[in-house]
């Protein structure tokens, strides 16, 4: 029998961003991707979500950006029904950093981040006061301002990130949801990804993470979900999530789980594979 959920599901009673006993599946899929998954990204949170390829990570923050609607439960901003929202409403709320996004070949840096601006305007776009301050301020924050009149194609894959984040930024939301944000980054890129990262939730923007990095993970977040086959397998700090016993149970695999003794962040060194198929 098919569970039906009124559209007031949770309604009133959950700050923030949150999914409720959600359900997702795809077409061409014999399964569900997400099998009733529930989470909440209060404001000034930084959560991170870690799991294997086909767990669902991706999918989850879809679902929660809007993007992708549940067949089953529910998405909520601030209590109110994610999908009744208009998409600009929630462009406001809600910024989001996908893994394969469009090069925005032929704009500079300046004109990919003023496109954050987009979800405060209607009509025809014109920079007001405002939005040159977003802009501005964005392109500081994220270490980009000496950048602002090259073109997007030639930078790095971490400028380029720093370009993604500050055009997040520009938008000012409350919620930042990014799918594997150092994703094919040097060593270099991926710490400054971390700094920036650190800094922006230091000034109170909730942050959810989907990543296959793992040590990055648990080194940046303060809350970390490991999801598995669509469901959290195991949910709470770092230490708490990230052992040898959930690693080999979620990944199939044997791991050295020790901690960083600079960080104090648990470290994980795959030694090899449970099983060969």
């Amino acid at each position: 029998m098919k569970l039906e959920f009124p559209e007031s599901f949770g309604a009133g009673h959950v700050s923030g961003l949150a999914c409720q006993e959600a359900w997702f599946g795809y077409k061409d899929k014999e399964r569900s991707v997400l099998n009733g998954v529930s989470l909440t990204l209060q404001e000034g949170s930084l959560v991170g979500v870690i799991g294997p390829n086909g767990s669902g990570k991706s999918t989850l923050l879809r679902v929660l950006s809007g993007a992708l609607q549940p067949a089953r439960g529910t998405v909520t901003l601030e209590g109110n029904a994610l999908h009744r929202l208009g998409k600009r409403t929630i462009a406001r709320d809600i910024g989001v950093l996908l893994q394969e996004e469009s090069a925005d070949f032929g704009f500079t840096v300046r004109e990919v981040i003023s496109m954050g601006r987009a979800p405060h305007h209607r009509g025809l776009y014109f920079e007001q006061s405002s939005d040159i301050i977003a802009i501005e301020s964005s392109m500081e924050r994220a270490g980009v301002a000496h950048l602002a009149d090259r073109s997007i194609e030639a930078l790095s894959g971490g400028e380029r990130q720093r370009v993604r984040i500050a055009r997040a930024l520009a938008q000012q939301p409350r919620f930042l949801l990014l799918d594997e944000p150092t994703n094919h980054l040097d060593l270099h890129s991926q710490l400054s990804v971390m700094e920036l990262l650190q800094e922006i939730h230091s000034e109170g923007l909730a942050i959810l993470i989907v990543s296959h990095d793992i040590n990055f993970v648990a080194e940046l977040c303060e809350s970390v979900r490991l999801i598995n086959d669509g469901i959290f397998m195991f949910e709470g700090p770092p230490a708490d999530v990230i052992t040898k016993e959930t690693i080999a149970l979620c990944f199939d695999i044997r791991a050295l789980v020790d901690i960083n003794p600079v960080t104090g962040a648990p470290r994980v060194t795959p030694l090899g594979r449970l099983s060969k198929s």
